[in-house]
């Protein structure tokens, strides 16, 4: 192994001569250095750049993902999705027809002559009646609310008695100021016992369909404010409808009249005339009132009543009263009159 040392060695030697001999007429370009010292800095700035592109790519991918799937599809009006199910059981119905809360949106309702909406009917042709003890809504900015001074000229209109021994009528309440103005709530209507009949057995409640005062209108749905022009006016009808019978009773006595002082005795003496003997006291004459029952309505403001009538012969019963239905203003020539009350 000695001896094959030095001749490895020798090989290796002539092995890197050859070598640097091969190479040793090759030069580098000169403008070869001045090439790396630019291209060097430009690479490493194209993977800064891919890098930063690709991390905002990413970034926004994530924030648009989530709002895609956020976003619901567009739905056009007559096309082939409005009011249909999607694959996922979604409501497609179209968004002009929905509510902020998803449920339906009533539909604009047409204006009457005067500016004011028309009540809308539901799909049996008859609408809600207006619960008398909701809050009312208050007046617009442009119309202020009626005060209890800018409403009056009440009359109160009673019909005879129908076959089924029913009464109905109705009030009427005009805006009798020279400006506009609101009726923010259906005022209230009261029935007050009178004679024998019993206040206990009296009751007043609001009309809807299906109850005993058939003669009424169909309820309808009103928007408040009711805006009144001067002159104009909203009527409340109602209808009395009888229960059970009146009791009987002993007629009450009247107030019977003072009894007359007796006459003073004479002084003493032979010839003195007897003392005169008093008479008696007529009996009392027994009066009795028919039974009776006072329907009355006030508006909205507040007291003083606005108009009253009395219905005879009955000791209890049921008032239905309807929601208020605006009334034209009076011709020139018309006078407004009290109906015929009972």
């Amino acid at each position: 192994m000695t001896d094959d040392q030095p001749g490895a060695a020798r090989a290796e030697h002539e092995l890197r001569t050859l070598l640097h001999r091969a190479v040793a007429t090759v030069e580098p370009d000169p403008a070869a250095l001045g090439r790396i010292r630019h291209a060097v800095p430009r690479r490493r700035a194209r993977r800064r750049n891919a890098w930063t592109g690709a991390v905002a790519a990413t970034l926004l991918a994530a924030a648009v993902v989530p709002a895609l799937h956020a976003v619901r599809p567009f739905d056009l009006s007559g096309g082939t999705t409005a009011g249909s199910t999607d694959a996922h059981g979604a409501d497609r119905t179209p968004r002009a027809t929905r509510g902020s809360t998803g449920g339906p949106r009533t539909a604009p309702l047409p204006a009457q002559p005067d500016g004011r909406p028309i009540p809308s009917a539901d799909a049996s042709g008859s609408t809600a009646a207006t619960d008398p003890g909701s809050t009312a809504a208050s007046a617009p900015a442009a119309v202020p609310a009626c005060l209890r001074t800018d409403l009056g000229r009440a009359t109160a209109h009673l019909e005879p008695v129908d076959s089924a021994g029913s009464t109905y009528g109705y009030f009427t309440v005009r805006n009798t100021s020279a400006r506009s103005c609101g009726v923010t709530g259906p005022g209230t209507v009261a029935a007050t016992a009178g004679g024998p009949a019993d206040q206990t057995r009296i009751k007043v409640v609001d009309h809807i369909a299906g109850d005993a005062a058939t003669a009424l209108p169909a309820p309808a749905a009103v928007a408040l404010p009711i805006v009144l022009g001067p002159g104009e006016g909203y009527r409340v009808r109602f209808g009395w409808v009888p229960e059970g019978t009146c009791p009987s009773s002993a007629p009450r006595a009247g107030a019977a009249a003072p009894e007359a002082p007796a006459t003073a005795a004479a002084s003493s003496g032979p010839d003195a005339p007897a003392a005169a003997t008093a008479e008696p006291s007529p009996s009392p004459t027994p009066t009795a009132d028919p039974p009776s029952v006072t329907v009355a309505h006030t508006p909205v403001g507040g007291d003083p009543t606005a108009a009253s009538t009395v219905i005879t012969g009955s000791c209890g019963g049921t008032v239905y009263r309807t929601a208020p239905e605006t009334v034209p203003a009076e011709s020139p020539t018309a006078v407004a009159t009290p109906g015929p009350s009972r």
